[in-house]
C-alpha cells in the first residue's frame, strides 16, 4: 500500500526533473542537484521536494521520517533489460571465451541461447519462478524499483506465453514493479523452421496471441546478422504497430545489422546493445526519439574488442539509457555497478550515467509519467545511495552503496549496513 514519508537532510538530492521527453545532448547529465535536500510523499505520491527546511514548512513532519544525511537521494533506478525466466547454467561458456574459443565453437560444443531454450523447456515452472525470485532479490539491492522482464527462451507460442505466465506470477512475491516484454524473435530456432518461416509465426500467431491474453506490453525483436537481419525485424516492427504494441530492438550486438537505423525507421521505442553501430550511421539519422539502450557490463562480459559509441549517441542528440542485460548467459544484477561502470567503460559522467539508469529508463518502458524522476505528482519511488554526493559512485565502483530503496513511500530494500 502507498505511505507517507519525508526524507530530509540529504546531503545532495538528485531530482533529474522531467521536461516531458528524454534527456540528451548535454541535458544527459544534468541531475538538478539541491543539497540539503528533502522530499514529502503522501499516499505514495511526492508532494513537495526542495530544501529540507522548505520541505518541513510546506508539508510537515508529523510522518515516517528518513534521515537521509551524509547521503545522496535519487530517482529509484529502473532496470530497463531483463531476461530473468531461464532454466539451467551457461558459466562454462565464460571460462571457454576467456581461454579464447569463439561464439560458433561454443555453439558447437551444446552452448549459446539454444542451450538455454532446450533447459527452459525442461524446467518446471515452479523451478523457473524461484530462480526468477532470486534475480529479483539481487537487483532490487542495486536500487532498482522498477524491473522489465523479458520471455524469450521459449521460442514457440505455447512456451513463450508460459514463460510470461511464470513472470506474472512471480510479479505476486516481490515488492519490484514488473514491466512485461514478449521476446518471442530472440533467435531463430535450432529445432525446425528457418528464420524467415520463424519470423512469419511470430508475427501471424504468436504477437496475436500475447495481445489476446494482455500479457505483456512491449515486443522486443532481434536484427542480428545469421538470425533475423533488417528486412525480417522492420516486418516484425510494422505489425507491431499495426498491433498497437511498442516495440524495441536488440540491435547490432555482434556485427553491424544494421540495427540501428531499423530501430529507428520502425519506431521502436528503444535499441539495446548496439557495440557495433557505426558513427556514421548514427550521424546519418541524428537525433531521435528512440532510446539508445547501452550495456557496459554485458560488453566486458562477451569481450568485445568493440564497446557502444555511447559519446557519440550523447553528442549527436541520442537520449541513452545504461541496464544490466541479466540474462542466461551472464546474471549482472546490480544496475549501480552498471552506471558505475559505464563511466569508465563508456566515458559517460556519473550523471549521464544516473539520468541513463533512472529518466531515460523510464522512458524506454513508457512510465516517465509517473516515475523516473523526483518531481511533484509522480511516484514516491526513491533510491538513498550511502555517498555524499553522486559523482562517488564512479570512483567507488562495486562498493555497497544503496542504503535504501522506497516505492510509493514503502521502504522495499534497507541495506543499512552500519553498526547501533
Amino acid at each position: 500500500m502507498p505511505a507517507d514519508l519525508n526524507v530530509i537532510n540529504a546531503s545532495q538530492l538528485a531530482r533529474v526533473r522531467d521536461d516531458g521527453a528524454p534527456r540528451r545532448g548535454a541535458g544527459q547529465g544534468e541531475l538538478d542537484l539541491i543539497p540539503d535536500g528533502a522530499i514529502a510523499i503522501r499516499n505514495g505520491r511526492i508532494v513537495a521536494v526542495g530544501s529540507t527546511k522548505d520541505v518541513l514548512r510546506e508539508a510537515g513532519a508529523d510522518v515516517p521520517t528518513f534521515d537521509a544525511s551524509g547521503m545522496s537521494v535519487l530517482p529509484a533506478f529502473v532496470e530497463s533489460h531483463c531476461h530473468p525466466a531461464f532454466g539451467g547454467n551457461r558459466h562454462w561458456e565464460y571460462v571457454r571465451k576467456l581461454r579464447g574459443a569463439t561464439s560458433a565453437q561454443i555453439r558447437a560444443e551444446g552452448g549459446g541461447i539454444w542451450a538455454s531454450v532446450v533447459r527452459t523447456r525442461e524446467t518446471p515452472d515452479a523451478a523457473l519462478e524461484e530462480n526468477a525470485l532470486r534475480a529479483f532479490d539481487a537487483i532490487l539491492s542495486g536500487g532498482v524499483a522498477t524491473l522489465e522482464v523479458k520471455s524469450g527462451y521459449g521460442l514457440t507460442t505455447e512456451q513463450e506465453l508460459r514463460l510470461l505466465r511464470i513472470l506474472r506470477s512471480a510479479s505476486r512475491r516481490t515488492p519490484l514493479d514488473l514491466v512485461y516484454t514478449f521476446l518471442g524473435a530472440h533467435i531463430a530456432p535450432q529445432d525446425g523452421l528457418s528464420a524467415e518461416e520463424y519470423a512469419r509465426l511470430v508475427a501471424s500467431e504468436m504477437l496475436p496471441a500475447v495481445i489476446e491474453q494482455g500479457i505483456a506490453e512491449f515486443q522486443d525483436l532481434s536484427c542480428e546478422i545469421g538470425d533475423f537481419e533488417a528486412p525480417a525485424a522492420a516486418a516484425l516492427l510494422a505489425e507491431s504497430r499495426r498491433l498497437g504494441m511498442r516495440a524495441r530492438v536488440h540491435a547490432d550486438a555482434s556485427s553491424h545489422s544494421f540495427g540501428w537505423r531499423t530501430a529507428v525507421e520502425g519506431g521502436a521505442i528503444a535499441a539495446d546493445h548496439l557495440t557495433y553501430t557505426p558513427e556514421s550511421e548514427i550521424r546519418e539519422i541524428g537525433p531521435t526519439e528512440t532510446v539508445a539502450v547501452l550495456l557496459p557490463l554485458a560488453e566486458q562480459f562477451y569481450l568485445d574488442e568493440k564497446k557502444a559509441p555511447a559519446r557519440f549517441f550523447i553528442e549527436t542528440g541520442v537520449p541513452v539509457a545504461i541496464a544490466t542485460d541479466y540474462c542466461s548467459s551472464f546474471q549482472a544484477t546490480s544496475l549501480l555497478l552498471s552506471a558505475s561502470l559505464a563511466c569508465s567503460w563508456f566515458r559517460m559522467s556519473p550523471a549521464e550515467a544516473l539520468v541513463g539508469a533512472t529518466l531515460n529508463a523510464a522512458y524506454v518502458l513508457d512510465r516517465a509519467a509517473d516515475r523516473g524522476s523526483l518531481d511533484i505528482g509522480k511516484r514516491g519511488d526513491i533510491t538513498i545511495l550511502d555517498c555524499a554526493h553522486p559523482d562517488e559512485i564512479g570512483v567507488r565502483i562495486g562498493a555497497p552503496l544503496v542504503r535504501a530503496v522506497f516505492s510509493q513511500g514503502v521502504r522495499i530494500y534497507n541495506g543499512d549496513r552500519r553498526l547501533p
